[in-house]
């Protein structure tokens, strides 16, 4: 995993982590047609594999993502500019759906697209001085792969609309302070700190880490007494499960557990 080789992604995976990088860092890992459409490729390929408990993201050199190409984009007709609307829109989706937890690692630079992928992840780091910005309304345009929709989810709905509004910049600390990510650190850190955290995810059982993603993920749009029951239809069959059996049987022996998302 994956089977194909993918020309501006770099995939690796170890022991259950999976590191993906965004290989473009000549157009500072700007988004083009071909790697949203590995985006998409390399996210319907992680949605079935059941060995990855985590996946890291993280962008090549001294940019995480710096959004749309805009030198590809100039070239493109009206056919390709609305393929390129709805492809950009379908990567973030296929990222934001997989089962398994997603931590981005904002390691420089991150505009427009690269803060929608950022969004569909459920937990986001930065190195403090990477520059972060919607900067789509003073283009003319607004985020067009759902960062409307969701920045208002991650943040007070008036300071998202803010920084989409005035397009303005903010550095990693302001990111964490307004809490669009977990935590900011130095950046000869960020990785470090990112695989750390990533591993402590990777280390837990898989099977209640999925189930709890996926009730933290959709709870949210119900009513509260739905989201209850939604709750306790996922959590009940966990009871029942090897992972249980063997966490149970790991603290009686005082040794660290071995799952094996059974």
């Amino acid at each position: 995993m994956p089977v194909r080789a993918f020309k501006e992604i770099r995939y690796e995976e170890e022991s259950g982590l999976a590191a993906v990088t965004l290989s473009r860092p000549e157009r500072l890992n700007a988004l083009g047609m071909n790697l949203a459409e590995e985006i998409c490729a390399l996210s319907r390929e992680l949605a079935g594999e059941k060995d990855v408990r985590a996946v890291l993201l993280t962008g090549e050199g001294r940019a995480f993502c710096t959004g749309r190409d805009l030198k590809e984009s100039a070239a493109h007709t009206k056919e390709q500019a609305d393929r390129y609307q709805l492809i950009g829109m379908e990567c973030v989706t296929l990222w934001e759906a997989l089962p398994m937890p997603t931590v981005a690692a904002i390691n420089g630079p991150c505009f427009g697209f690269g803060m929608e992928i950022a969004l569909a992840c459920d937990i986001r780091l930065a190195a403090e001085d990477a520059t972060l910005c919607f900067p789509e309304c003073a283009l003319g345009i607004f985020p067009g792969a759902g960062g409307t929709v969701r920045l208002p989810r991650a943040i007070p709905p008036g300071l998202a609309m803010e920084l989409i509004f005035t397009a303005k910049r903010l550095d990693g600390r302001e990111a964490e302070r307004i809490g669009f990510v977990s935590r900011a650190h130095p950046k000869e850190r960020l990785m470090a700190e990112a695989r750390s955290l990533a591993g402590q995810i990777r280390d837990n059982g898989p099977l209640g880490v999925r189930a709890a993603k996926k009730v933290i993920r959709h709870a949210a749009e119900m009513p509260l007494p739905q989201a209850i029951e939604f709750s306790n239809a996922n959590r009940l069959p966990l009871n029942y499960t090897q992972d249980f059996a063997e966490a149970l049987a790991a603290f009686r022996e005082k040794r660290k557990p071995v799952f094996r998302g059974e």
